[in-house]
């Protein structure tokens, strides 16, 4: 499986707080079946070249210890991007897409941000070139009050996300059933653990793999957590079609 969505780079965010969790984490990652890991810590449109440094120095230094633990989990670096006015500078810093490949980037919104400024940021950065991936797309209620939202959105460019989690109720009975809806509407890309440490809000993936399963059968499920996260790893072009809901 490819995981997305996690803070497992130590200590730059509310993530592994240092190098021996981040490595836990990625053990128990490997032990679910794991193979490719996105880091992805969060940033913000003020970012600049100091904190695209900070994050290549720390990755770096995972990656080797990684390594060198023996860790069967290869590595690359992203970031978790909140929407402001200045992302399309700090999308041309080489952290703040996947891979620094410029096909792809996470984003993530505040919580009440209306359908219509989602839809508007997706159809102004698709603009430039890269694809939207919106982070735990349950938590945004606006922008998922009928099936024809989230459809549109992914037709002007965006790939939606869930995080594992909240499938199985980790972030509550709300969370948990707007994730079974999108499931349902058939609407849903990718499947994050959005992993934070290495005990209850770690890596779930496989869990959240067998509940998606359970609502959307296992052939369909695999596709959220193997083919379509590969295209955004290797930075290939979306499936025309995919965007149809």
């Amino acid at each position: 499986m490819i995981d997305l969505h996690n803070h497992v780079l130590p200590g730059v965010d509310d993530g592994a707080h240092d190098l021996d969790m981040a490595l836990r984490m990625l053990d128990i990652a490997a032990g679910q079946g794991i193979t490719h890991v996105a880091c992805t810590p969060h940033a913000n449109d003020r970012a600049n070249g100091q904190i695209d440094r900070l994050f290549q120095s720390v990755f770096a230094h995972l990656q080797a210890a990684a390594s060198e633990r023996g860790l069967s989990v290869e590595l690359s670096l992203a970031s978790e991007l909140m929407l402001g006015a200045d992302i399309l500078r700090v999308l041309s810093l080489p952290f703040a897409t996947y891979r620094g490949q410029k096909k792809y980037f996470l984003i993530e919104f505040p919580v009440e941000t209306p359908f219509e400024i989602i839809l508007n940021v997706v159809k102004t950065v698709r603009r430039t070139g890269p694809r939207p991936v919106i982070a735990h797309f349950e938590r945004f209620s606006r922008a998922q009050r009928t099936a024809e939202q989230v459809r549109t959105l992914r037709r002007e460019g965006a790939i939606i996300s869930l995080d594992a989690g909240s499938l199985e109720g980790q972030f509550g009975a709300v969370m948990e059933k707007r994730s079974k809806q999108l499931l349902e509407w058939n609407v849903v890309d990718i499947l994050a653990s959005d992993a934070h440490d290495d005990e209850a809000h770690g890596f779930r993936l496989k869990a959240g793999r067998e509940a998606a399963g359970a609502i959307i059968g296992p052939e369909a499920a695999a596709q959220l957590v193997l083919e379509n996260p590969r295209r955004v790893w290797e930075g290939e072009p979306w499936p025309e079609g995919k965007d149809k809901g």
